[in-house]
């Protein structure tokens, strides 16, 4: 099969290869993947960054879309020719967390493109458990543009934060896949939606999209602005990938008994904060990451329910899938960067 893979880090080390067919296991399938779809994650894979000892020929992708090619011994209600999607979370199934439905805290927690061979390639052999159907709606690329980011938001939003309807929200950095993913989720139940960037144009989209107000958070003070737009009430949630510095300003743009969710840290690790806002205002800080299964059939249920489409900024071809993770890697988008594999 071809697949986008390294040999040894770097991005210009990212080759077209062609690697041997995989061959379904007890417990697994293989997908004939049709699309996948880039995360930050992938370049943090090949860079080395991660601290991961791989495997090389390593294969990168997370997310991914396509159709049962074969099954596995053991394997009961899948069969070949299934439209279905790829959770790309690994997890064992036997510990304490997996048993309680909390498989994203699992104690040997892996990802595909990040721990195994991932989805930018033709095939891709996982567990049986970590295929779910695709929506309807959805075109291959479109369902593949869910994957590691539409879990995630949906967790963050639902599961972690318990996000009611009519509560009004603030999404930072509304140019990237996981925030445009949060966008996407809770607008057809928020009362009011707020988006940060530090570019006009990608707020105009976003009001375009349905926002009610943008922050452009290098020309104003996020929290100030926040507070302005809503009549100094503030928000009951701030949805949040960046952290470092920004993480303070969330805090300002909060009502009291409002809460904060991070999903990430690409701003900084170690933020400072004002402590005495936390405790005098009674704010909350939620950690969240990948979501359990649970969270991705819920996922599934609300975007076919609501015909949500992901916003897909740029498709490239499989052969120019060295050019997708350059494209990734300047940065300059709206939405996901996704891969059909024709």
């Amino acid at each position: 099969m071809k697949a986008i893979a390294i040999n040894e880090y770097g991005l210009e080390n990212v080759t077209l290869m062609e690697l041997p067919d995989p061959e379904a296991k007890r417990g697994e399938v293989v997908v004939r993947l049709r699309a996948a779809a880039l995360n930050r994650l992938d370049l943090w894979t090949l860079s080395g960054a991660l601290k991961i000892p791989h495997e090389f020929p390593h294969v990168l992708g997370a997310d991914g879309a396509g159709e049962i090619e074969s099954v596995g011994e053991d394997v009961d209600g899948l069969k070949a020719g299934m439209k279905v999607i790829v959770n790309p979370a690994i997890h064992c199934g036997v510990c304490e967390f997996c048993r309680g439905g909390e498989q994203s805290l699992c104690t040997t927690f892996s990802m595909l493109g990040e721990h195994h061979d991932g989805t930018l390639a033709e095939r891709v052999r996982l567990p049986a458990t970590n295929v779910f159907p695709a929506p309807e709606h959805l075109s291959f690329g479109e369902a593949a543009a869910l994957g590691t980011t539409a879990i995630t938001a949906y967790r963050m939003l639902f599961t972690r934060a318990r996000f009611k309807p009519g509560e009004w929200i603030l999404i930072t950095g509304i140019g990237g896949g996981l925030a445009q993913s949060l966008f996407q989720l809770v607008r057809p139940v928020a009362g009011r939606v707020y988006v940060t960037s530090s570019d006009n144009d990608k707020l105009e989209r976003a009001l375009e999209m349905g926002a009610d107000a943008g922050v452009n958070y290098k020309e104003e003070d996020v929290g100030k602005a926040i507070r302005a737009r809503t009549g100094k009430r503030g928000v009951d949630l701030v949805a949040d990938s960046a952290g470092g510095a920004s993480l303070e300003q969330s805090l300002r743009a909060l009502r009291k008994g409002g809460r904060v969710v991070n999903a990430g840290a690409t701003a900084g690790a170690k933020p400072e904060i004002d402590l005495r806002r936390v405790f005098w205002n009674q704010l909350s800080i939620i950690g969240s990451t990948m979501g359990s299964d649970a969270d991705v059939s819920d996922m599934l249920r609300l975007v076919a329910g609501a015909q949500i489409k992901p916003v897909v900024d740029r498709t490239f071809t499989l052969e120019e899938g060295t050019k997708a993770l350059e494209y990734l890697d300047a940065g300059d988008r709206f939405g996901k960067v996704v891969v059909e594999i024709p």
